[in-house]
């Protein structure tokens, strides 16, 4: 398996789990997204809503740093702007829909980025205003890790509350 069908895999699993994860939450009482959670975030919804708008940002960077504009950066341009301290969405359905949004354009993004185009470098400036360099390839897999890593923490909160959930298996999409 080479990276770039890596990425692909990633991106089917990660629509995967984001959509077991997004069901799961339907199952709630729309008023526990909001509920005080212990994260840094204050509530599922406000860490769905960082996961969510992160991936946004990250494509986007990765377009403005030359990579694939023509297909990210219209996409990434839909998506709505959250007021200061608020969310994207306004319930979980809208989230859904976004996410869903959000995952077919990582997907699409996957699909069409030239494997030899994953290894090349781009550079932008940092939270820190520092210049910082990473490959695309590289770029799109902390992507992907920043979404493991959130859903994690739902799933943490989830299990604090007694909810089953089980969204986070990849094996089965590594077996052939």
């Amino acid at each position: 398996m080479n990276f770039k069908e890596i990425l692909n895999l990633y991106a089917e699993y990660n629509k995967h789990a984001n959509s077991e994860m997004a069901r799961i939450l339907g199952t709630l009482p729309e008023s526990r997204l909001h509920e005080a959670a212990a994260t840094y975030y204050k509530s599922i919804a406000g860490l769905i809503n960082h996961a969510l708008q992160s991936t946004v940002n990250l494509l986007k960077r990765a377009a403005d740093g030359g990579f694939l504009p023509d297909l990210i950066l219209p996409a990434v341009t839909s998506f709505p702007q959250a007021p200061p301290g608020g969310t994207i969405f306004k319930n979980l359905a809208e989230y859904a829909a976004l996410r869903t949004k959000a995952d077919d354009m990582m997907a699409a993004v996957c699909k069409a980025a030239p494997a030899d185009d994953l290894d090349k470098s781009f550079t932008f400036t940092g939270r820190d205003n520092t210049p910082r360099t990473i490959t695309y390839g590289g770029n799109l897999l902390s992507l992907y890790t920043h979404e493991i890593h959130h859903r994690g923490g739902v799933a943490t909160i989830l299990d604090g509350w007694g909810v089953e959930n089980d969204w986070s298996s990849l094996m089965r999409f590594l077996m052939k």
